[in-house]
Parts: C-alpha cells; structure tokens; sequence
C-alpha cells in the first residue's frame, strides 16, 4: 500500500467530479430549436453507445486520427440525432452540432457540484497546490473560466493537449512537472492526491503512478470492491472534512 502522507499537490478530474452536465436536457432543447423532438431515454443510450464506439476508434477525442476533436463531436451528435430521425439533413445536424459544441464551451452546459467552492477554497488556505487532470479536448480551460473555478488551479492538464490519456503513466509524471515549473515545488508522487469518479482511469490510474487516490461518487452507484471503503466520498463536502483532518499533522502510515 502507498504510504499515507500529508498531501502537498491534490489535483482533480472534472466531469463527475467537479461539474455536472444535464445531457438529456441540453440536447433535447436545442434539437427542439431545429425541429428534431427526441426521446430522451433513447437518446442518453445512444449518446453513451457513440461515446464508447468512438473512443475506441479516434482516442483522446480523434488527437491522433486526424479527426480532430470538433468533428469528434460532431460525429457523436450526427449520429445521436440521426437514430431517431433518419432522414434529417447534414445542414440542420451542423446547426445542431454548432450550437451543442458551443454550449459545452461554456457554463450554459455545465454546473459545479455542491462543495466545489468550499473545497477548493479550503485547500488553497492550507496551501496545498492543486491542479487538473482530465481527459478532455480543448475547451476545458475556457469552461473552469467560465464556471469561475480556474483561479484555484497551478495548471489545467487534458488528455488532448498533452497527447496521453489517463489511466497511462506519463500524464501524471507530466502533472508533477508542470507544478514545479508553474511554483518552483518538487513533489513525490506519494505527496500527490488524485481525485476522480472512475475506477480505472482516475484511481487506479493515479495509484499505479504512485499517487495516493480517492473516489468521489456523487450518486449510490456500488463501487466495485477492489476500491477501499475509506476511498469512497459520496460528496465533495465529506471530501473537505476527510482533507480537514489529514491536513492538521504530517503523518506517514504503512
């Protein structure tokens, strides 16, 4: 087991971590602004089916393929739209595609969880550095702007930028570099914390780099049992009062 140590980096995944998005919602009121009524259920299957398919054939949102990440998304909601009006235009599914790409640009599509304020205030007073680790395109700096979050972040770390997506190795070696370039800290890796809401990429992915690694699961999903309990926060709220204890000693446990 890692040793336990007072934590001087925490960085943070984003989607289902930090923001929340109403995908149903933000899809199903602007197709309505063109003309495609859809159902929701059926949509938000097809939306996760795509999202799968298409990451297994362009990674890190077409980076490598040439695809390029807008035609990445592009390609998700053309194909989302079309299963339930086959016949609909390119012309009207590039008015959808734009305005969709658009909103998720910004804090129209997203929302902060409870909490991410409070936590992320706390930590900087107790003057632990942080940071973000995502697998995400292009966009994410401006939306943490957006939703007024970026000022607590050293750096903002995507998958599509530095061309490696977590659970691999180097893109957390990357985030260690980046805060000893952004504040002139050198950090372990076993005085890092990672937080994310999956199982492989953010907390295994973060152990298996030597990091310390917690799970936040804002719903009652079953966490598999590989994942210790103590690892597991249902909100970012228990998250502050598990770093509120931790941060009050430096400790080293085996």
């Amino acid at each position: 087991m890692i040793n336990c140590v007072r934590p001087r980096l925490v960085t943070f995944d984003v989607t289902g971590t930090l923001l929340m998005t109403k995908l149903e919602e933000h899809y199903v009121e602007i197709g309505s602004q063109y003309g495609l009524l859809v159902e929701p259920r059926k949509l938000a299957r097809s939306f996760k089916n795509n999202f799968a398919r298409l990451s297994k054939e362009h990674p890190i949102y077409g980076k490598h393929t040439g695809l390029g990440w807008k035609n990445w998304w592009r390609t998700i909601v053309y194909n989302v739209f079309k299963e339930q009006h086959a016949s609909v235009s390119t012309e009207t599914l590039d008015k959808v595609a734009d305005n969709l790409i658009t909103c998720y640009s910004t804090s129209k599509c997203w929302y902060k969880y409870p909490g991410t304020i409070d936590l992320l205030d706390s930590l900087q007073k107790k003057n632990v550095a942080l940071g973000v680790i995502s697998n995400f395109d292009q966009r994410l700096e401006s939306i943490l702007k957006d939703v007024q979050i970026r000022q607590y972040f050293a750096f903002v770390l995507t998958s599509y930028d530095f061309g490696t997506e977590k659970p691999s190795l180097p893109i957390f070696q990357e985030a260690l570099r980046l805060v000893k370039s952004s504040q002139e800290k050198e950090i372990l890796p076993q005085e890092a914390t990672h937080i994310g809401d999956t199982v492989d990429n953010d907390y295994f992915g973060a152990r298996s780099a030597g990091w310390n690694a917690l799970l936040i699961k804002h719903d009652d999903e079953i966490i598999e049992s590989k994942v210790p309990k103590e690892d597991v926060f249902k909100s970012l709220k228990e998250l502050q009062r598990h770093f509120d204890r931790v941060l009050k000693t430096s400790y080293i446990t085996q």
